[in-house]
């Protein structure tokens, strides 16, 4: 069985295998709609919005799936010296990037923003579940771990309904529960960067694992010889320009997953360590030079197509 949506502003599927599992992925489907409307950036009523809009001014009310998102995107800004940043959202508004082509912002536009950005700006009060932001003008944007939240849950309620083998993707976060069915490991294909999407540079094998990627290839122009995407460096306010083209993290949580594959992009490959460890993945960089780096535990599983 298998049941295809629109969400989180993106197409989703999942992929079973059981029948008469129809309840469950109704269930799974309604838990996603259900995290978009609490997370999107833009719909008028969600807490994300509503936090943005009072930023400066009060503490908002919001639901416990927002703010265990909020706390994990925190720890990973502080674990990732900010790469990784929620704050952000000013900049990539203003860039426009996969809306308005060949738009490149004056520097003291990206200059005033970037003193928007600032992740220690956004303050959790845990025992009333309230969300704050320091300053008028800031604004917070779940894009880089939302996606991730929601194919863990999912992976949830398919196991809470007794199915073993499932394939999820959501938006290209892919979460695999067992096996195939062929009773293998789910073939992952690694999308090449530089080509149209469905064309893959490699494959991974993975079974109860999640596959993430962050690239430069979904949204993105070239002006002047250089590529223009809409992954933006909270440090600099401008688009991540690192020699990488993508990174796939593979590890046990989609969320996890999700916002390191965001912080590695725009860091440094050689500090890349130390953010894997914490989440006990690996990881695959592909380089501007066509080059690719697999962390030690990808050696054997990562197949390269050409």
């Amino acid at each position: 069985m298998k049941i295809t949506f629109l969400s989180l502003g993106t197409i989703n599927t999942i992929n079973i295998f059981e029948q008469n599992k129809k309840g469950a992925l109704d269930s799974a489907c309604k838990r996603v709609f259900d995290i978009d409307d609490k997370m999107s950036a833009f719909k008028e009523n969600s807490d994300v919005m509503r936090i943005n809009r009072f930023a400066g001014i009060k503490s908002e009310k919001i639901s416990s799936d927002t703010f265990k998102v909020l706390q994990r995107a925190l720890k990973f800004s502080r674990l990732s010296n900010g790469n990784f940043d929620i704050t952000v959202h000013p900049l990539t508004s203003l860039w426009k990037i996969g809306k308005d082509q060949d738009f490149i912002p004056e520097v003291h536009k990206i200059n005033e923003n970037l003193k928007l950005v600032n992740y220690n700006d956004l303050y959790l009060d845990k025992e009333n579940t309230k969300a704050y932001l320091k300053n008028s003008g800031q604004s917070i944007d779940l894009g880089s771990i939302a996606k991730g939240y929601a194919a863990d849950e999912v992976k949830k309620i398919l196991l809470q309904n007794n199915i073993k083998n499932a394939l999820i993707n959501l938006g290209g976060n892919i979460l695999a529960i067992g096996n195939n069915i062929s009773g293998k490991p789910w073939c992952i294909g690694i999308q090449n960067p530089l080509a149209p999407r469905g064309n893959y540079i490699g494959t991974v094998k993975i079974s109860n694992k999640t596959v993430v990627t962050s690239g430069s290839n979904e949204r993105f122009f070239i002006k002047n010889g250089i590529r223009y995407h809409h992954i933006i460096n909270p440090n600099t306010g401008y688009p991540a320009r690192n020699k990488i083209l993508s990174v796939t993290v593979i590890g046990e949580e989609s969320m996890d997953a999700d916002a390191i594959s965001t912080a590695l992009f725009i860091g440094d490959i050689q500090k890349s360590t130390n953010l894997l460890k914490s989440i006990k993945a690996e990881a695959i960089f592909i380089m501007e030079d066509k080059n690719i780096f697999t962390t030690k535990g990808l050696i054997n599983n990562f197949e390269r197509s050409y």
